[in-house]
């Protein structure tokens, strides 16, 4: 197939390429920004199977009628951070999706495999990123619309972590902090609450075991599929199996930062339905931190 893939040069986005390069024979088609840093994917940019436009140089109307395509997978996001504005995070969370999907339908497109979070599920609320969370609510209606012409897939991610993720995403932090740097002491909160951990090749792997079962499906609508390895632990253990794992002397202070007061105290992913597709996690959270930290220890 020919597959579109946006985020490409984002930390989920880079290994969802690499992944479909090395496991699949589709073709792909990067949607970037001219000013995009491309250095998670610098060994990929010459590859012949992947063709890369700058969205913001050409029109999204000019790339399907271009190309054939089979099917989009949407990563890019905008969570909100560093002061961005709403008009921003909606064009890029909302608007954006929202023109993938409407030249998808009218140039043949199949497949929309669209990326959700765990704080999105219904019944919790997490107004530290509220202006994200809306938006990605709102994006669910119009993908349930759009789902009469297009089979469309919801990946509800739950807590990723892996190798090259963002500095301030939390799981890098304490990685690169305690088992890396080795620092004196890192300031926590008390860590009491529950996540499903899940590392980044297993979801990876759960994207291309969605896009094979979508692409025999004959029939369009709308699949939600929780991608976690269906069990949580504290962010305590989280950090505490980092430092051992490591053999760090890094002190960790519990409870020297306050918990947010609408803290989610706990998520775990109802995995059944990728399960039934045949997929499985291959990494616990030991086996995932020692790879990452091999790695990282490797390239120092």
């Amino acid at each position: 197939m020919k597959v579109v893939l946006t985020g490409a040069t984002g930390f989920l986005g880079s290994h969802l390429l690499k992944k479909i390069v090395n496991d699949t024979m589709h073709e792909i088609i990067v949607l970037k920004r001219s000013f995009s840093n491309t250095k998670r994917i610098s060994d990929y940019l010459n590859d012949k199977r992947i063709k890369y436009y700058d969205i913001d140089k050409t029109d999204i109307s000019e790339i399907f009628s271009e190309n054939k395509i089979d099917a989009i997978i949407h990563v890019a996001t905008k969570y909100g951070k560093k002061n961005s504005s709403v008009e921003k995070i909606l064009e890029t969370n909302l608007m954006f999706p929202i023109r993938l999907l409407e030249n998808g339908v009218q140039n043949g497109c199949k497949i929309f495999i669209n990326t959700d979070s765990y704080f999105n599920k219904e019944g919790l609320s997490y107004n530290y990123l509220l202006d994200y969370s809306l938006s990605k609510k709102s994006i669910l209606m119009w993908l349930k619309y759009y789902s009469k012409d297009l089979k469309i897939a919801n990946m509800v991610l739950e807590h990723i972590y892996g190798e090259n993720d963002n500095p301030d995403k939390f799981t890098e932090f304490v990685i690169k902090n305690i088992a890396i740097d080795n620092v004196e002491s890192i300031n926590l909160t008390k860590g009491y609450q529950k996540r499903d951990f899940i590392y980044v090749d297993d979801v990876t792997d759960a994207y291309v075991k969605v896009l094979d079962f979508e692409e025999k499906n004959p029939d369009n609508g709308f699949l939600s599929f929780d991608t976690g390895i269906g069990k949580a632990v504290s962010i305590r253990e989280f950090v505490e199996e980092i430092k051992n794992i490591s053999k760090s002397t890094t002190e960790l202070n519990f409870g020297a930062i306050p918990t947010r007061a609408d803290e989610i105290e706990c998520s775990i992913a109802n995995n059944e339905n990728l399960l039934n597709l045949g997929w499985s996690p291959k990494y616990d959270i030991k086996s995932g931190l020692q790879k990452i930290i091999n790695i990282y220890k490797g390239q120092n």
